[in-house]
């Protein structure tokens, strides 16, 4: 299946596990006012994570990213230094998420996907994901939409 969107998909359930109908239905209201459009008829918690984390997997453009990314050690013929290093990075990354936010580094670990969330690290860190554990409904409509765009 596709990676990014179960992790992606696992973030937003964190975001979204403790939210009512009402704060769903407000940051839905925010992300439209800045023309962010997310297709979710019900306005359950579990409908709106699927579909938020939908939206922003098409948003990204994570894929030539990876392809660069594996590309680059393998073509020059030193494919056991770069495995090395993307390991490296991989395991920086996921400690650096098990600091910041645990619960969902927790929920990533559950799935085996913790090692592979460096490949979306860089998307959290210029929307500020991070920061939605503690972020209001209006501050997660914005993470949504720096995610998306």
């Amino acid at each position: 299946g596709d990676v990014i969107y179960d992790m992606l998909r696992i973030y937003f359930e964190e975001i979204f596990k403790y939210r009512t109908s009402e704060q769903i239905e407000h940051i839905k209201q925010c992300l439209m006012a800045v023309n962010v459009y997310i297709a979710a008829s019900s306005l359950t918690s579990a409908g709106f994570t699927l579909a938020v984390a939908s939206s922003v997997r098409i948003g990204l453009n994570l894929s030539l990213e990876i392809s660069a990314l594996a590309g680059t050690w393998t073509s020059r013929g030193i494919a056991a230094v770069g495995i090395y290093g993307v390991v490296q990075k991989a395991a920086d990354s996921a400690y650096r998420l098990h600091i910041q936010f645990p619960a969902y580094y927790s929920a990533l670990y559950a799935q085996g996907l913790e090692m592979l969330y460096f490949l979306i690290e860089p998307v959290f860190q210029k929307a500020g994901a991070i920061e939605a554990q503690w972020a209001s409904d209006t501050d997660i409509a914005g993470i949504i939409s720096r995610m998306i765009q």
